[in-house]
């Protein structure tokens, strides 16, 4: 087999325009373009993009002419993009088909899907002529797709794995790819559709790569399962300075296979956790945070994220966190500043409401009592549980099919168990 080259990306999310700045539209997009760009230098024989190309289901007109932009050049240069849909890429329920579909049909990818026949899933060859097909063959590669599959990821992944054990390589396919959009072993809070280790093994010596997106950082498991992470920050609390961003690039030959990572160029993010804890006005407050940011100052044109923390003597609702984030902005030349409220007052209970409060600060603080009044709550449990509990809000404004919700509630029962079982263990030690 003569040597076979190509790059493994995932999680572009174009078009998002990241906190209502028009700047991040192309911040995005340029991270793709150094996909692109290094594709064509390096003369690779093919990309593939492991979910989440569109940050949305539904872009408007400048998001897809940003794509056929970002794709045409290789599509000029012949080199074959290989695509599965990710949760943010599937079409809405009442659609019949994605963007990522429109690009397929127009020859920008090859857009790979499973097919359902009596609700069992079917692995079909691509067929170029209607541009359909679960499987592809390239350069001695034969690449698998099926994209993202939500709550059935376990038990799909086992019909997937029988028909793979039963697939007989074409003549002259030495080498098998996988592309599957969900996270293992529930990494990083960001997972859902998310899948063990053990769920996949049954794909070892059926596939030579696994190539997963979902999670937005770079992990790899047992030199055989490789998740790229996003190109972008897409989630200003995902960002660490150890945690890189970019591609893979995959050589195949005599030496076996070889995968190197490629790190792409982002905006900087900082992050700033300042604790207040005792602070007694909002001046003070405002003081010990612009002396964290002058002892660790941001880039210029940096996305800044400030959390506050600790118990204040005055109501947390009165720090005006809007013209924090201003003056931040202005002082260091912040493209973003976000300062998030954190603080609690020394026991108190009552929400006072002004002009500077935001309904996000008004509502993380009320369901922080709401559910502290019913149990005893580890700190970080509670913010944790306060988080799913918008996180739900956030994803029934966005229309997310309803089982996209249950798994979020699945997936997070643990802690609601374990904070059950601790209730009933505190409350036994008392009578005891």
């Amino acid at each position: 087999m003569k040597n076979v080259s190509f790059l493994h990306c995932a999680d572009i999310h174009l078009g998002h325009k990241q906190n209502n700045e028009p700047q991040r539209l192309l911040d995005f997009a340029q991270g793709f373009k150094q996909v692109v760009c290094y594709a064509k230098d390096e003369k690779v024989d093919f990309v593939i993009i492991s979910g989440d190309f569109f940050h949305k289901r539904s872009i408007n007109a400048d998001t897809l002419t940003q794509a056929v932009e970002l794709l045409e050049p290789l599509k000029e240069a012949n080199i074959p993009v290989i695509a599965i849909e990710g949760n943010h890429d599937k079409a809405l329920y009442q659609d019949k088909g994605s963007w990522l579909g429109f690009l397929n049909k127009q020859g920008y990818i090859c857009l790979l899907s499973p097919a359902f026949e009596e609700g069992k899933l079917v692995m079909r060859p691509w067929d170029e002529k209607d541009r359909y097909g679960s499987q592809i063959d390239l350069c001695g590669v034969r690449v698998y797709g099926v994209g993202y599959l939500g709550v059935t990821t376990g038990s799909r992944l086992e019909e997937v794995s029988a028909i793979l054990q039963e697939d007989e390589e074409g003549e002259g396919q030495n080498f098998s790819v996988f592309m599957l959009h969900a996270a293992v072993n529930r990494l990083m809070g960001q997972d859902l559709g998310g899948v063990s280790k053990g769920e996949l093994e049954p794909f070892r010596g059926q596939v030579d790569y696994f190539a997963l997106g979902h999670i937005h950082s770079r992990y790899e498991i047992d030199d055989w399962i490789y998740n790229p992470g996003s190109l972008e920050c897409v989630h200003l609390d995902e960002y660490h300075p150890e945690l890189e961003k970019g591609f893979y690039h995959v050589t195949i030959g005599g030496e076996g296979k070889i995968v190197r990572y490629i790190r792409t160029i982002h905006r900087p993010v900082a992050l700033y956790d300042v604790n207040v804890d005792g602070f007694a006005e909002q001046d003070t407050v405002r003081a010990g945070m612009m002396k964290e940011l002058d002892n660790r100052p941001p880039v210029s044109g940096s996305q800044v994220q400030i959390k506050l923390r600790g118990e204040i003597a005055f109501n947390p609702i009165q720090l005006d966190t809007g013209a924090l984030a201003e003056e931040v902005k202005g002082k260091y030349n912040a493209l973003y500043v976000e300062v998030l409220n954190h603080t609690d007052t020394f026991g108190g209970k009552a929400i006072e409401v002004n002009s500077f409060a935001r309904r996000a600060e008004i509502e993380r603080i009320a369901l922080k009592q709401l559910l502290a009044d019913e149990r005893v709550w580890e700190t970080d449990d509670l913010e944790t549980a306060v988080g799913i509990v918008q996180k739900i809000k956030e994803m029934s404004l966005a229309e997310e099919e309803d089982a996209e919700l249950f798994e979020l509630l699945l997936k997070h029962a643990g802690l609601a168990k374990d904070e059950a079982e601790k209730s009933v263990a505190d409350e036994a030690g008392e009578h005891s």
